[in-house]
């Protein structure tokens, strides 16, 4: 082998090397750059997601019942806990797949608080009660519309857990206010939910709820003793 082919032989190779180490340091700084774009829209994701729970934190405030009024939604687990207290307690995942925590009130009552499983945030708020008849169902919805004005949506929906329920909704920017009637009986069991209007859009779906025709409003589902033992036995 010639001098002059070591030569073309050591040239070439001292260009392939140097390709070799052009390319990697193009792809570390391709990577480094990727890494910081990602980091960067992380960032704007949580910035938008923060901003949003203020806004649903501070409208919130504005719906919440006197009862539970020193929480709000976007509140994380520890401050729920901090504002309830030790009365709170845990309870079974929910149907949309919530952390819940359960609440007894000192007047019979159950308050249930719901978190989303990614950051913990509170996203819904269930207050369970009884009516003493049929006839409290006109007062109550009369004392909601001075509170919240008129509905924004009036709803049947025939599987909430098996059975069927009337839902009266006030939706606001984020969030939106509900009232679920179980009638069965002369029993009226009666939910109110404050939540974020994307879990109450989730939870109409899921119940396959449609809107209510104008002569059909005065006319409450009601659920079947089959339905109701059917349901108790699935642990709805």
């Amino acid at each position: 082998m010639t001098r002059r082919t070591l030569f073309s032989l050591a040239t070439l190779g001292l260009l392939v090397v140097g390709a070799i180490v052009a390319v990697r340091a193009w792809s570390a700084a391709e990577a480094e750059a990727h890494r910081a774009e990602r980091a960067a829209q992380r960032a704007e994701r949580l910035e938008a997601f923060d901003e949003r729970m203020g806004q649903v934190v501070e409208e919130s405030r504005g719906l919440m019942p006197d009862v539970v009024g020193n929480v709000a939604l976007g509140f994380t687990m520890a401050q729920v806990r901090e504002a309830r207290g030790a009365r709170l307690g845990p309870a079974p995942t929910s149907a949309m797949g919530l952390v819940m925590l359960e609440e007894r009130l000192e007047n019979g009552g159950q308050v249930m608080y719901g978190f989303e499983r990614g950051g913990q945030r509170l996203v819904q708020v269930q207050i369970l009660s009884m009516l003493p008849s049929a006839d409290a169902i006109a007062p109550h919805l009369a004392a909601m519309n001075d509170t919240y004005g008129r509905p924004t949506g009036i709803w049947d929906c025939p599987t909430t857990g098996g059975v069927p329920t009337r839902r009266f909704t006030w939706r606001r920017a984020h969030t939106t206010v509900s009232d679920v009637f179980l009638v069965y009986g002369d029993r009226i069991s009666l939910t109110f939910y404050i939540a974020t209007s994307d879990q109450i859009g989730l939870s109409l779906r899921m119940a396959s709820c449609t809107p209510v025709p104008v002569d059909g409003i005065a006319e409450f589902p009601v659920a079947t003793a089959e339905q109701m033992e059917r349901a108790a036995r699935e642990g709805r």
